[in-house]
């Protein structure tokens, strides 16, 4: 028969490599939480950090004495350091870095407590504190998140080349940070205006297979650019996005994006070609491209003719909701011109799907005048005249409305628009919400 003692003993065996495995997969579930983070999957990150935080702190609230404690208390610092959570960072990690005994783990600590004090805005004891770390051996994973920090917080205090030296530092302890440091790089770069070292950020990024996985942010910092250095020089930085290494989806909506600044730019044949070059692929950003392109052409079209040539742009993505949706609104602006012919609302009620559903201004404008001008002594005239007005944007075409006005000076709609009382203004819009359910049977 065992001794009390061989039972307490084999019990505690248990307990220790029990409290072992919660440590051990809580540090694969942060490492997952990581990789997340990394790739914009902010969603997942979350919950996997919330998945460490909830393991590790059930771990040590059930044995704060244990062997493992130390290594706990990291990687619950460590999760609560991603979820912003800095007080309770903080906390853990001082924690941890008292009760380790491993002089390798307590460095590394010192890596993510500097990574605290930089979130709570603390450079200079951030600095203090990486620089220390730095100066004994690190693992790749914590050498790599110091060069990171160190990176940072030497591009903030305008140190260019050091910053840029840490980033590279950095991904070579590290190859997976490289997406992370390129955007850095590009963050910092037009910060300070360096349109050179932005160039080769994106450039970098461009060439990496997973800087796809970050389109949304590449997209935000461009804005940034754009909003430094204009439309017509950014859409330059971007021109090797048609050739990037990112997968067909992030690789054609980042040179759609370039397509829009080329078209902010004013240069209306590029941005056509590059968006056109898109919509010849296959998928989302096809379908987006075809699109875009299908809105440029409805915004300066002035016949129907121009608009019902659209679909054949759109047609090839039928199966795409937004195509689908705008596809009916031209078959709804078809079927309300042709109404037009015999019953003149129709053409207000095309207007109105010009102006609203396709955003086709000028064509809008024309509509609502064929309107005015076929029903005159109609009450909705003056409505008409007034929408023609929202969408013309040359202001002598808008003076020339007004004088049309005049003629409707008693109009319901004018007395409103001029902030006068305007009795009869609810029964006209009944009236006329009436004759255009009618139409639309």
């Amino acid at each position: 028969m065992r001794s009390l003692g061989a039972v307490a003993a084999a019990g505690i065996l248990v307990l220790g490599c029990s409290y072992h495995n919660v440590v051990y997969n809580a540090g694969n579930r942060l490492a997952e939480a990581e990789a997340h983070r990394r790739a914009g999957r902010d969603s997942l990150s979350r919950a996997a950090y919330l998945d460490v935080i909830r393991r590790t702190g059930d771990a040590f609230r059930g044995r704060p004495d244990a062997e493992w404690s130390g290594e706990a208390l990291f990687l619950l610092g460590r999760s609560h350091l991603r979820l912003g959570n800095l007080d309770e960072a903080s906390a853990a990690l001082g924690e941890a870095r008292d009760r380790s005994g491993d002089p390798a783990l307590r460095n590394e600590v010192l890596v993510y407590v500097a990574a605290a004090r930089a979130e709570a805005g603390d450079a200079d004891g951030a600095l203090t504190s990486v620089n220390e770390s730095l100066e004994a051996p690190l693992g790749r994973d914590a050498r790599a998140e110091a060069h990171l920090l160190r990176g940072r917080l030497m591009l903030a205090a305008h140190r260019p080349d050091q910053g840029w030296w840490d980033l590279d530092r950095a991904v070579e302890a590290k190859p997976a940070v490289r997406v992370e440091a390129g955007l850095e790089r590009l963050k910092w770069g037009v910060r300070a205006g360096d349109l050179k070292r932005s160039r080769s950020a994106i450039e970098g990024l461009f060439g990496n297979p997973e800087g796809g996985t970050r389109l949304d942010t590449v997209r935000v910092l461009v804005d940034g650019a754009t909003g430094r250095w204009g439309a017509w020089t950014v859409a330059g930085l971007l021109e090797g996005a048609d050739e990037s290494a990112w997968d067909r989806t992030a690789r054609g909506r980042m040179a759609l994006h370039r397509a829009r600044l080329l078209h902010q730019a004013g240069d209306s044949a590029r941005a056509f070609g590059q968006a056109l070059r898109v919509a010849a692929g296959l998928g989302d950003s096809a379908a987006e491209a075809r699109l875009l392109v299908a809105s440029w052409r409805l915004a300066t079209a002035e016949g129907l003719t121009d608009a019902y040539g659209v679909r054949r742009v759109l047609l090839p993505a039928g199966s795409n909701p937004e195509v689908q949706r705008t596809l009916a609104a031209i078959d709804d602006l078809e079927a309300y011109a042709a109404t037009g012919l015999a019953e003149a609302l129709g053409w207000f009620a095309a207007a109105e799907v010009a102006r609203d559903r396709l955003g086709a201004p000028y064509l809008a404008r024309g509509l609502f005048l064929a309107y005015a001008d076929a029903a005159d002594e109609e009450p909705w005239a003056p409505k008409a005249l007034l929408a023609a007005i929202q969408v013309s944007a040359d202001e002598g075409d808008r003076a020339w409305l007004r004088e049309r006005l005049e003629a409707h000076g008693d109009s319901p709609y004018v007395l409103a628009a001029l902030g006068g009382s305007a009795v009869g203004f609810e029964t006209l819009e009944e009236g006329l919400e009436v004759r255009l359910r009618e139409l639309r049977r």
